[in-house]
């Protein structure tokens, strides 16, 4: 365990806000996670040694993860055609399209922007599944993923995926036109770096589109170290809006745009951890999940969801950010 200073500010002061364990797998452990006075940032301190980090992901962490290889819905294709670029359609068929899939926009609205002849990187691609589609859809495609058995399922599709971290693949200056990462940063031992790289390696006006999870959201406020979005020991670092906007500017990138998707499954799972603490007693992966496993809870609880990312403090953030 080392202790290390905070990555978006570099501030060494920081606060305790609570202890937190594995609350999925039950690895043994305890681990405090600190809030940077100067900034805000959520993170454990001290972190596990990045030798250390292997032993928080079990086989059936990665095992979870969808091996199903397809390419995207009709009706995705259709939508990224008329509004995000992508070829098939012709500027008559797109008119029309465009009249008639309006309402259904919205759906897809974290879809990314298509480049003609261009090169899009995945990084913790996992085994590969979205990267296919993408690369069905015209991009030419490349993906980076630590875990030796999902990348070597990625390869088996014709898939270019590199085995390790994106330090060691040596991608040229200026070769991607997209960078895409999807609930990795809070996973990584350096941020920071891992934005300068990419960077990089980004041509100019390139784009880099990143989900993470909210450390300002409802969800966070309501419960505190039952948030199941912290995942500790997994999760590294909790970003908020403020915190990644003020370390994508101090790298010169600039965030466009942002988005809120949060869905009913975390809130549901973050009540199920305080059920648990106070009687169960049991992890996430054991047993009955009352709550958690109940379709018609997230049923209800879907117009709650709603809301909250209409005021912009949803679970799940959606970023577009362009190389300046």
């Amino acid at each position: 365990m080392k202790i290390i200073p905070c990555e978006v500010c570099g501030s060494q002061q920081h606060r305790l806000s609570f202890e937190g364990r594995d609350r999925i797998f039950g690895i043994p452990g305890v681990f405090k996670v600190v809030k940077c006075q100067e900034c805000g940032l959520l993170f454990i301190n001290p972190q596990p040694e990045p030798q250390e980090l292997g032993k928080y992901y079990p086989k059936d962490y990665h095992e979870s993860q969808s091996i199903r290889f397809k390419e995207y819905s009709w009706l995705r294709r259709k939508i990224l055609e008329t509004y995000w670029g992508y070829p098939g359609a012709s500027t008559r068929q797109k008119l029309f399209q465009q009249w008639v899939l309006f309402p259904l926009r919205w759906r897809y609205r974290n879809s990314i922007h298509f480049v003609e002849k261009g090169r899009l990187l995945d990084i913790g691609c996992g085994n590969g599944t979205e990267l296919y589609k993408l690369k069905k859809m015209g991009w030419e495609t490349y993906g980076v993923e630590v875990n030796e058995k999902a990348s070597e399922r990625a390869r088996s599709e014709g898939l270019s995926v590199f085995t390790g971290d994106l330090f060691k693949t040596n991608f040229p200056d200026h070769y991607f036109d997209v960078v895409r990462m999807s609930f990795v940063l809070e996973h990584l031992t350096n941020p920071r770096q891992t934005l300068v790289e990419i960077k990089r390696i980004l041509r100019p006006q390139g784009r880099i589109y990143i989900s993470i999870h909210n450390a300002r959201s409802l969800n966070y406020w309501l419960f505190g170290k039952w948030w199941f979005s912290l995942d500790v020991p997994r999760h590294l670092f909790s970003f908020s809006i403020g915190t990644i906007k003020r370390l994508t500017s101090s790298l010169e990138l600039k965030v466009k745009a942002v988005r809120f998707d949060s869905g009913t499954r975390t809130f549901l799972a973050s009540l199920q951890y305080w059920v648990n603490d106070r009687h169960e007693k049991r992890i996430l992966t054991q047993g009955k999940q009352s709550i958690y496993g109940s379709h018609l809870l997230r049923y209800l609880f879907r117009p709650l969801c709603w809301f909250v990312d209409r005021i912009r403090l949803g679970d799940l953030i959606h970023l577009e950010i362009i190389k300046t």
